[in-house]
């Protein structure tokens, strides 16, 4: 008898101006927070899917918050021979209003989701996902495994998901500072296209972010960051699991 699927999902939506954004997961045990009035508070989620839309509540204390993600870029890539996945992105329009007020915020929004056995074999899973300029998404994933030795070794890959179109990079480069407890306070990316100059800064897309919270539940810890996408600023999210 064959072993059944596994799943995983991360999805947010946010706008930093606004002060408000939201991230949900579940990699064998969900999780979400919600940033409002400038604080990032824990928070469960639901999430309904019809149609071609993406319904995610997110609720902290007595304040809810929903998300609806409209799609506009998928990207699909494979992976592995040894424990085989699928990874599905998709950037997204997201209309998000307070349950029970009268404001709609648009804002960008992502929904990533791996089936296969996304977290066999692996210490660290890292996914970040960055308001780029115009109507752009970045989205960073890094895969580590138990023979590698640090942040450096593990597998990274970038890409750049528009309203019309989508890239890979080539080289995908994370970056992360912690505090003494080991969650991490500041990130950094560079995204290095195929035919890139490697000899010129320019040649890279450059994100810095600062945190503006994180929460730690079990295994997961998971942040918003303000983030300066080549002096473009956006909203960032940034989960890392470590198994």
């Amino acid at each position: 008898m064959s072993e059944p699927e596994q799943h995983a999902l991360i999805c947010g939506f946010g706008d930093v101006a606004a002060g408000i954004g939201g991230l949900a997961w579940d990699l064998g045990e969900p999780g979400a927070l919600l940033l409002s009035q400038g604080e990032v508070r824990p928070a469960s989620f639901a999430i309904e899917e019809g149609g071609d839309a993406t319904t995610i509540e997110i609720t902290a204390g007595e304040e809810v918050v929903e998300a609806i993600l409209s799609p506009q870029t998928m990207l699909v890539e494979e992976h592995g021979s040894k424990n085989p996945f699928q990874f599905r992105a998709l950037s997204c329009s997201a209309e998000v209003r307070s349950k029970g007020g009268a404001q709609t915020l648009h804002c960008p929004g992502e929904v990533s989701r791996w089936t296969g056995k996304p977290l066999e074999g692996l210490v660290t899973l890292r996914h970040l996902a960055i308001e780029g300029a115009g109507d752009t998404q970045l989205i960073a994933t890094a895969l580590g495994e138990p023979s590698g030795e640090g942040h450096g070794d593990e597998h990274a890959s970038g890409w750049l998901l528009g309203s019309e179109d989508r890239a890979s990079f080539e080289e995908t480069m994370i970056t992360t500072q912690y505090n003494g407890d080991g969650d991490p306070t500041r990130i950094g990316l560079e995204l290095w296209p195929a035919d890139a100059d490697h000899t010129s800064r320019a040649g890279a897309v450059r994100v810095a972010g600062s945190l503006l919270g994180g929460i730690a539940a079990g295994g997961t810890w998971a942040g918003l960051f303000r983030c300066h996408t080549d002096g473009t600023e956006g909203l960032g999210s940034y989960l890392l699991w470590r198994g």
